[in-house]
């Protein structure tokens, strides 16, 4: 009785242990360029929906890379990034784990 007691208690913490360390590394990347002009756009601030600390600004080709730290029991699920500039609407894009994407932000009209 005492070993079975013993087995079913080392398989539950094992059980446990797998499921809790299937986190995956995301690592997103895109380019953010205007709508209308298609023109990179340098200094828009992206981060990952709900986490302030995952984070980038785009960089003079309008290129940014997010990586985080996600659970995802058999795969990465895709990363919820929310795309803000002055000037222009502020966007919500969902990017597969190691994929580029294109954004085109809308200008705000006057």
């Amino acid at each position: 009785m005492q070993k079975m007691r013993t087995l079913t208690i080392i398989l539950t913490l094992a059980t446990l242990t797998t499921l809790t360390s299937c986190d995956c590394l995301q690592n997103v990347t895109g380019t953010v360029i205007d709508e209308q002009t298609d023109q990179p756009i340098q200094g828009a601030h992206v981060h990952k929906e709900n986490k302030d600390h995952d984070q980038a600004d785009t960089d003079d080709k309008g290129k940014f890379e997010i990586r985080s730290i996600s659970g995802g029991l058999f795969r990465c699920p895709p990363m919820t990034v929310v795309i803000k500039k002055d000037g222009y609407e502020t966007q919500t894009v969902k990017i597969k784990n190691a994929e580029h994407e294109t954004i085109k932000l809308k200008p705000l009209t006057k």
